[in-house]
């Protein structure tokens, strides 16, 4: 190879090399934004998911405070039929 030829293969090469580490600089890049996204699609949701919880637990423990004897009924109802599925378990 004469070294014309050897010039112009090194530089294809280099150029090569650049686009690549330029292709996967965009690349990370791309993702980081993207994970960014998700992050805070995530914390918003979770922010969501815990008013939501706080608004139900308040209303349920209002609704025990308003019917007491309902509460514990349901709560003695529950607990019967749990005894009674892990009995029929042995």
């Amino acid at each position: 190879m004469t070294d014309n030829s050897k010039d112009r293969v090194a530089n294809g090469a280099a150029d090569a090399a650049e686009a690549g580490a330029n292709y996967a600089r965009a690349a990370r890049e791309a993702a980081s934004e993207r994970l960014e996204e998700a992050q805070e699609h995530i914390d918003r949701a979770f922010a969501e998911g815990r008013h939501e919880f706080e608004r139900a637990a308040a209303r349920s423990g209002q609704v025990v405070r308003d019917n007491p004897l309902l509460a514990i009924a349901g709560a003695v109802g529950v607990g019967v039929l749990v005894g009674l599925a892990l009995r029929s378990n042995r």
